[in-house]
């Protein structure tokens, strides 16, 4: 329990480090990533190497495949979250993406043919209300809050998708190596997608900031990386409890996400641009509360847990 809430929370400040990075320190989001990318390959095995020294090695061949999928899908969400971040809120965008339990669902069905039957659609169901009411602010109608106009929602939905895309792929990979060797080189081949897309997504304009920006934002994102990394290990250590209790809990992000920045707003610092009153904050808490209960329920049926 402690691990999950943990990771949530690790989480959580990592996506309001990535907000204040992108807004503030190197605004264009793709130099961001790519340099992001670097940091990763060089401290995510060293940090690794130091904790557990034994499970860092080269990798069977079968887990390459895995890697691969799992890299190369979270790349492009994470290549969509920022572009949603350097438009919205961190306290819409976090509780959203925290929806991911929704979509193991319907890949399921696809790809490994599984049906956990219509009692799961509430919760489903319920977990999109929650996900629909984190957007609004001051600048949105109710209306347009529940149209398909509601870009944030479906940017941060897609979003969410593509990490539970990626992380179907962990699932068998877990069977021929440790967590810690399988985030090492799926972070590896997550780089090496990043690489292939340059001639795509890297152009004059991103390597321009990356050379102009990268030395003040050094220091802010060693910070939101460790964030990062810290949020995967107690994630791994809370799946390695219990799933069904960790995914229910892991939904608590969105709680801390909505949390800070209420927080941040009343400091008025302008680190993450984000500042609306209390009653947005109260109505987006209530959102992120239904989403964490929606998931703990649909993880609470005996067919999906």
């Amino acid at each position: 329990m402690v691990y999950a809430v943990s990771s949530s929370l690790f989480f959580a400040l990592f996506l309001f480090a990535a907000k204040s990075i992108i807004s503030n320190k190197m605004k264009n989001y793709i130099s961001f990533i790519y340099l992001q990318g670097i940091m990763i390959v060089i401290l995510f095995p060293i940090i690794s190497y130091l904790i557990t020294p034994s499970q860092i090695f080269l990798p069977p061949v079968e887990v390459i495949p895995y890697a691969i999928i799992s890299g190369g899908t979270s790349i492009v969400g994470y290549l969509l979250m920022y572009y949603g971040l350097n438009k919205y809120d961190a306290s819409s965008a976090v509780p959203i993406i925290g929806v991911k339990p929704i979509f193991i669902i319907p890949l399921s069905i696809v790809l490994l043919g599984e049906w956990y039957g219509m009692d799961v659609i509430f919760w489903i169901l319920l977990t999109m209300f929650g996900a629909i009411i984190t957007t609004w602010d001051e600048r949105v109608k109710v209306r347009q809050m529940f149209s398909a106009r509601n870009r944030a929602l479906w940017i941060f939905l897609v979003v969410a998708f593509f990490h539970t895309a990626g992380n179907i792929a962990v699932k068998p990979a877990m069977k021929i190596v440790s967590n810690f060797n399988f985030l090492v080189w799926r972070e590896f081949a997550w780089f090496g997608v990043l690489l292939v897309l340059i001639p795509l997504i890297f152009h004059e304009n991103e390597w321009a900031s990356l050379r102009r920006d990268w030395r003040g934002a050094l220091w802010p994102s060693l910070i939101a990386i460790l964030l990062q990394y810290f949020g995967y290990l107690s994630m791994f250590y809370a799946l390695g409890f219990s799933v069904q209790v960790s995914e229910g809990l892991f939904a608590t992000q969105g709680l801390f996400a909505v949390t800070i920045g209420f927080m941040f707003s009343k400091l008025g610092s302008g680190l993450i641009r984000e500042s609306h009153t209390g009653r947005i904050y109260l109505i987006r808490l209530i959102g992120a509360l239904l989403i964490m209960v929606a998931i703990y329920g649909l993880f609470s049926t005996n067919r999906f847990a």
